[in-house]
């Protein structure tokens, strides 16, 4: 707990910089994750199947680029939202004392919203004892 919470505050604290580069690195480390429960389950599909393997492309679909274009415009729109929008919005229409609590109120929920939210999506997600992903990630 202490190398992953507190060890990145005092790291943001001399350079604050760390604060964009930290979850960079998390989303690097997801990928691996996801990449490596992926690969399991293709190796055991491919395994099953007497077939030959197909291309990654031709999985894709003849439309993938529009695909990956509406995740990017979404994730965009999403993030413009909720970073940007939403707590502009409700920081101009619901009046709070700025003195005590801070110019950015709105912006500080969203973000323990979304915290707190990924907390909670990993432990359903990645949990050891969901016997699925101790098959393909714990192997």
């Amino acid at each position: 707990y202490v190398a992953s919470l507190y060890l990145w505050i005092l790291i943001a604290r001399i350079n604050p910089l760390w604060l964009l580069v930290v979850p960079a690195l998390h989303s690097l480390q997801y990928l691996a994750v996801v990449w490596r429960y992926q690969t399991n389950v293709e190796r055991d599909v491919s395994d099953a199947a007497s077939g030959p393997e197909p291309k990654i492309l031709s999985v894709l679909g003849p439309r993938y680029r529009f695909r990956v274009l509406g995740f990017i415009i979404g994730g965009g729109a999403l993030g413009y939202l909720g970073f940007w929008l939403i707590p502009f919005v409700l920081t101009a229409l619901v009046p709070y004392d700025k003195q005590v609590l801070g110019s950015s109120l709105f912006f500080f929920i969203v973000l323990i919203f979304i915290n707190v939210h990924h907390y909670f999506l990993d432990n359903v997600m990645w949990r050891r004892g969901n016997p699925e992903v101790s098959k393909y990630l714990f192997r």
